[in-house]
């Protein structure tokens, strides 16, 4: 379906098309009618189908420029926020919306002035609930609440910052809930904050004939020696390098640096500039690896991915299919490539029993063993311990000496 057949307003039509935006997905096709017509909706979908222009194109139809904050858009991390408004503003463009962002880690103070101005607010659960405490922003005029990735913010351990939230916001409201997957875990969530919501589920998982996948069953030892030969035979325009915690994300970042393979790290525990500064690289294609757990892994729309490597296997199964789903999007092909370990294989099992996946084993050629260096900050903290040993040693034993 063509957007200027959903009746939305011309200012936003006009955004639309000056992005090249023209025709609808299915999971936009399906949902944005019922959202205009106040539904509230509950979306599930395959990663990359564009579920943020799902809600977001109209949640910024629907809003009213000047009439204070209408609509409240949580996400899970810092990145997912910043490209939902980024998105949003794009939008809106002619419409004029300001779209105030909300994350830690920075000033209050410019989110406060920001929220003057603003009729929509996307931010992380956490802050969010810091400025409600502080009486920071008014919301009785909220008309949309917005749960983007609510499955990755329940693992995250948000659930209570969004209950909390939840229950200071007006009840007349339309509650829009997206996310690639619907565990269990979320049902309650459903139930709660939705009345009589209507459910779009399109496909799930990219399809076989645009990402192929392949394992390869490889001695731990020679795990990391594997992956400098797949990156080199495979040569990646962009690849995601995706590791199960931040000090795994830092060893094979330094080793692959020291390999002479240029190398960027993400995860939680950089700073939020380094954290903006390694994605913009990235997506403008002047880094071409990106090493990162998967806080890289949700709703992050970065185009032109060649690769995934799974240098760890993740132990959800469904984490699994939102990292290969970086890869393969909007019709492009793709190649997800998982070093499996034997402590893998159960993992493994799991996620070809849960989605059906044709997994293939991935021929490998003779390839040679590079040096991988684990505890670098400990050999230079013992480098230091033993030479101010032995200084001590000797600054005592020269002491002694003109003593006597």
């Amino acid at each position: 379906m063509k957007f200027e057949n959903m009746n939305i307003e011309k200012n936003v039509l006009d955004s639309l098309s000056d992005m090249g935006f023209e025709q609808s997905t299915r999971i936009q096709s399906e949902t944005i009618p019922l959202i205009k017509m106040g539904h509230d909706v509950i979306g599930q979908s395959e990663t990359g189908s564009g579920k943020t222009a799902a809600f977001g194109i109209p949640v910024v139809d629907k809003v009213t420029k000047g009439k204070g904050i209408q609509a409240l858009i949580l996400a899970p991390t810092r990145e997912l926020a910043l490209q939902i408004s980024s998105n949003l503003k794009k939008f809106s463009q002619l419409k004029g919306l300001y779209i105030q962002t909300v994350y830690g880690g920075v000033p209050m103070g410019p989110q406060i002035n920001g929220f003057k101005r603003a009729e929509i607010i996307v931010g992380t659960p956490g802050r969010m609930l810091d400025h409600m405490r502080r009486g920071n922003l008014n919301l009785s005029k909220l008309s949309f609440f917005v749960l983007d990735e609510a499955d990755k913010m329940i693992n995250m351990g948000f659930i209570d910052d969004i209950e909390t939230i939840e229950r200071h916001i007006p009840k007349n409201r339309q509650t829009l809930l997206f996310s690639a997957t619907m565990p269990r875990t979320l049902n309650e969530i459903r139930e709660r904050f939705t009345k009589n919501a209507k459910k779009v589920k399109t496909k799930t998982k990219v399809g076989e004939n645009v990402l192929k996948q392949y394992y390869c069953d490889i001695d731990h030892r020679k795990k990391f020696s594997l992956l400098v030969h797949l990156i080199k035979e495979e040569n990646p325009e962009l690849a995601i390098i995706f590791c199960n915690s931040r000090r795994d994300v830092d060893l094979v970042g330094k080793n692959l640096r020291d390999n002479g393979i240029k190398a960027k790290t993400l995860h939680g525990g950089l700073s939020q500039q380094r954290r903006e500064k390694v994605l913009k690289d990235f997506n403008d294609g002047i880094t071409r690896l990106l090493v990162a757990t998967d806080v890289a892994a949700r709703g992050l729309d970065i185009k032109n991915i060649t690769h995934i490597f799974n240098y760890n296997i993740p132990k959800n199964p469904e984490e699994y299919v939102n990292r290969i789903g970086r890869t393969a999007r909007a019709g492009e092909t793709g190649k997800a490539i998982s070093l499996l370990i034997k402590d893998d294989q159960g993992s493994m099992r799991k996620i070809i029993e849960k989605y059906s996946y044709n997994i293939e084993k991935m021929k490998i050629s003779e390839f040679r063993i590079v040096p991988f260096r684990r505890n670098q900050s400990n050999r230079r903290e013992s480098f230091h311990r033993n030479f101010k040993k032995s200084f001590n040693r000797g600054f005592n034993k020269n002491r002694r000496y003109h003593r006597n």
